[in-house]
């Protein structure tokens, strides 16, 4: 009996020490509020998560058949605290500071610096700040309105016939060449498409969580200053004669000039196109229900969002006008190998957006209204949206977009102690633009399929590389994050 008495006493004691031992780690690691379970970072993941403070970063080479070469680079530095961190099975990282450089040979140039905080302070807010400056020469401007939808059309310099051009080569070629005005001047249409841009965003948004991390409310300032010139009368950098002579060329009047003149920016209530910097004053809000279980590269999830812009002069804005997005991503895996750490995932997006007022600054059609991304989503063309078209080829009031990508990993390996993985994704992108919502159909949507690789760096950074192939030709991307 006295034995038994000790085995049972030393159990309890046992059972004692080692509930005392969980309750330590429970502590250690308790969240201090409720985060629900679709928000923690698969096991998988969290097995190569990096500890601690490190840095990613690449320096970064392009071309571009506008801008000619470019040089610059990314540069991450991660805060993700230790696998003691409450937090830690359910972000990314704790504080995120991203800087980029890059310049081109025609002069663009382009620098950021953007700071990412979710659950900071240990609360159910998160705080991001973005600071974006750049200058391009040579910005695109296609035209604005459903007829941006039409194919590439000028006068054959060769023939003199006004005739369509299937390949945007082939039509920036013939731009370039410089006819003898009766003035003895030479004219070229070289910049017909392009604009001159300077610009300076500054975002600060507050995001609030509900429903253990799930819903998320936003809210947030921004403020922008853009300047813009045409090319009309200036000289041209680069023109060339029918017989191939280089030539001291002037620029004939560019499309921008021509719309504004026809009346199409009054059709569309637009302004903002001055040498004078332009000040955009703006209140942002956004709702967003977000499962994804890893933000940056998603294996399952979705992601829902309506954003919306207000920018009036009582903000001490130029402009009046507000911008609203709603978008939809759906993601998941179909398939999974190697102990999950290669696997098969189908991811899809779906936005649409509008844009309305009685005085709305020109360039904020250039992007859909996403409060998740600095500056929005780029349309319609472009490395952010369809690919294989040039970057704003397609702008309206009122714009849809659908991204659809096969994100395979394919292999994963370590050196120097970081972690990689290597993938391929085949993807197909397509939208529309109309000038009013009530127009929306199914009618005249351009899309471009494409293949892309992917490389992730310590999972938080992804490398991406795509080439895409529209009808007018094919382009090459590089840059960071998936495109959503």
């Amino acid at each position: 009996m006295k034995k038994l008495i000790t085995i049972l006493l030393g159990g309890v004691l046992s059972l004692n020490a080692y509930a005392q031992t969980n309750d330590t780690t429970q502590v250690r690691n308790e969240l201090p509020f409720f985060i629900h379970e679709s928000k923690k970072i698969p096991d998988f993941e969290l097995e190569e998560k990096k500890e601690g403070t490190f840095v990613t970063g690449l320096p970064r080479f392009e071309f571009d058949p506008i801008r000619g070469f470019g040089v610059g680079g990314n540069v991450n530095l991660f805060l993700n605290k230790t696998k003691e961190d409450p937090f830690f099975d359910y972000t990314a990282y704790r504080h995120r500071v991203n800087a980029e450089f890059f310049i081109f040979q025609n002069g663009r140039i382009r620098y950021s610096l953007n700071y990412d905080a979710p659950y900071i302070f240990n609360s159910k807010w998160r705080l991001r700040v973005d600071m974006v400056h750049w200058e391009d020469p040579n910005a695109q401007y296609w035209g604005i309105g459903r007829s941006s939808l039409n194919p590439l059309r000028f006068k054959d310099k060769r023939s003199g016939i006004t005739r369509n051009f299937n390949k945007v080569a082939d039509y920036e070629e013939n731009l370039g060449l410089a006819e003898l005005g009766n003035d003895g001047n030479y004219y070229t249409d070289f910049h017909f498409n392009h604009i001159h841009q300077r610009e300076q965003l500054y975002n600060v948004l507050g995001e609030r969580v509900l429903m253990g991390g799930k819903l998320r409310l936003m809210f947030g300032y921004e403020a922008l200053l853009t300047s813009f010139s045409s090319y009309n009368g200036k000289r041209a950098e680069e023109a060339f004669t029918i017989n191939g002579e280089a030539v001291d060329a002037i620029s004939n009047p560019t499309l921008i000039d021509i719309q504004k003149a026809a009346g199409v920016w009054d059709r569309f209530n637009l302004s903002g196109f001055s040498e004078d910097y332009q000040f955009t004053s703006m209140l942002a809000g956004a709702i967003i229900y977000d499962t994804r279980d890893f933000e940056p590269d998603p294996s399952n999830g979705v992601f829902l969002q309506y954003s919306h812009e207000y920018s009036a002069p009582w903000l001490g804005s130029k402009f009046n006008f507000n911008k609203f997005m709603i978008q939809g991503q759906f993601i998941h895996t179909l398939k999974r190998w190697r102990d999950n750490k290669g696997r098969l995932t189908f991811a899809g997006l779906v936005a649409m957006g509008h844009i309305f007022g009685p005085n709305i600054n020109f360039i904020e059609m250039w992007d859909l209204s996403s409060q998740a991304e600095a500056g929005g989503i780029l349309v319609l063309g472009g490395g952010r949206s369809i690919r294989g078209f040039r970057e704003a080829r397609f702008l309206a009031p009122t714009v849809a977009l659908v991204n659809l990508e096969m994100r395979a990993r394919l292999v994963d390996f370590r050196f120097l102690n970081q972690h990689f993985s290597l993938g391929a994704t085949p993807f197909y992108d397509f939208g529309s633009v109309w000038d009013r919502p009530g127009d929306m159909n199914f009618k005249e949507w351009r899309g471009a399929p494409g293949i892309g690789g992917r490389i992730a760096w310590n999972q938080s950074t992804i490398l991406r590389l795509d080439y895409a192939q529209s009808r007018e030709g094919g382009q090459f991307f590089f840059g960071f994050g998936h495109i959503f």
